[in-house]
């Protein structure tokens, strides 16, 4: 008996040992109803292990962020040993990572596991009702709520509608998921959420952080219809605008309630469905696709084409327009808009100013113009328009938008 008694201790005290060497990690999301609530943020960081081993991260693209994320202790592995990085997260699990990460106080609630973050999330500005199409937190969170919410960490307050991705984006919290795509309705991975989170975290304390400019190019087409400011900012959101405070300019001066232009009594309605700028001199530019090759895409001037070549230093704006209403079709036999793009001044020799451009491809019908980077001059501001291309018949146009230039 005594022998028998001394044989199960022994057990016990070899499983115990055991235990200790080889820790078992948690799951950062435990689905239940009252979890153990911590806020750990980032003081933890330097007492924990620098290389945290988890099975499935190894050679994956967050792989550094998951590691820095495990080591501040906003986030672990699952029982199991593995991290599953692809796996989408829930609105809920995001805000709870992220409140952790952000060193938030929580106070415990008496309801579902997720709620004291939400009230810590709500409390720090982090979330504001209505920024979710439902109150539903255990749905799968999308990319464009993860942007709204990292924004609203940053500080930023007054936001346009669709303008979360571009601030997102801007600032190098969010990327895109390729070259020239966002994805603002798809859902979101561990290693999406973790790495934005990271970012914030960075970009918080003051960090410099890399931007995606084809991800920024792509917000802003998303946000307001054109990508023009992000491509050639330089020229459409000139430094020159901040010399004046209270006039809207630049950026500031485009709007998507300017992208429709009627008569006054709406017989004739026109719409911009987008305004697509290229960087000629780019060849990984997204948007390089919509055009036909150089062979195939021409300049005129005085009925005189000249097809493209890789020396030019310009870049290629593209309009697609329709009109939506047209009650006088012998008027407007021309069912889109025009673009005009003012300002440039200098002769008609080369391209030194908005020149029309045409595809010798029946497959690629483009509309649009080509500006130049360098060599021109302006008489003071920049001007992007369209109108109507009336036949005996009155023109109606809109200007999108006037940056300072001076040149």
């Amino acid at each position: 008996m005594k022998k028998s008694l001394l044989i199960g201790t022994a057990a016990l005290l070899l499983i115990s040992a055991q235990a200790s060497i080889h820790p078992i990690t948690v799951n950062a999301f435990p689905q239940v109803d009252k979890p153990t609530i911590t806020s750990s943020g980032n003081d933890n960081s330097s007492n924990r292990a620098t290389t945290p081993k988890v099975l499935d991260i190894s050679g994956h693209w967050a792989e550094h962020s998951i590691i820095q994320a495990i080591n501040k202790g906003y986030v672990e592995g699952y029982p199991d040993g593995n991290f599953l990085p692809n796996k989408i997260v829930s609105r809920a699990e995001f805000v709870k990572m992220t409140i952790s990460a952000l060193g938030i106080e929580v106070q415990e609630s008496n309801g579902k596991w997720y709620e004291s973050y939400v009230h810590a999330a709500e409390a720090a500005g982090i979330y504001k009702a209505g920024d979710l199409e439902d109150t539903n937190w255990t749905q799968t969170l999308t990319r464009e709520e993860m942007s709204k919410m990292a924004v609203r960490a940053l500080g930023i307050g007054q936001v346009e509608d669709k303008q979360w991705m571009y601030l997102a984006t801007k600032n190098g919290i969010m990327s895109g998921t390729a070259p020239g795509e966002l994805t603002p309705k798809g859902s979101t991975t561990r290693a999406q959420a973790i790495t934005v989170i990271e970012r914030l975290l960075s970009a918080k304390k003051g960090d410099k952080l890399a931007v995606d400019k084809y991800a920024v190019a792509v917000a802003e087409m998303y946000w307001h219809k054109t990508n023009i400011i992000t491509v050639a900012e330089e020229i459409f959101n000139s430094p020159e605008n901040d010399k004046y405070k209270y006039a809207k300019l630049g950026i500031n001066s485009w709007s998507v309630d300017k992208l429709t232009v009627s008569a006054p009594n709406k017989s004739v309605v026109g719409q911009v469905n987008s305004l697509t700028a290229i960087d000629w001199n780019d060849p990984k530019d997204p948007n390089r696709k919509l055009l036909p090759s150089k062979d195939k895409l021409v300049w005129e001037v005085g009925g005189k084409q000249t097809l493209f070549s890789d020396d030019m230093k310009v870049y290629v704006v593209l309009l697609d327009s329709k009109l939506i209403v047209n009650e006088k079709p012998k008027s407007y036999p021309v069912n889109r808009l025009s673009l005009a793009i003012q300002g440039f001044t200098g002769s008609r020799n080369g391209i030194n100013r908005a020149t029309a451009i045409k595809s010798l491809d029946s497959k690629k019908v483009i509309y649009g113009l080509v500006i130049p980077k360098e060599n021109f001059h302006t008489k003071g501001k920049i001007s992007i328009l369209v109108e109507t291309m009336p036949l005996n018949a009155p023109l109606y146009s809109n200007t999108l938008s006037t940056s300072v230039l001076t040149k």
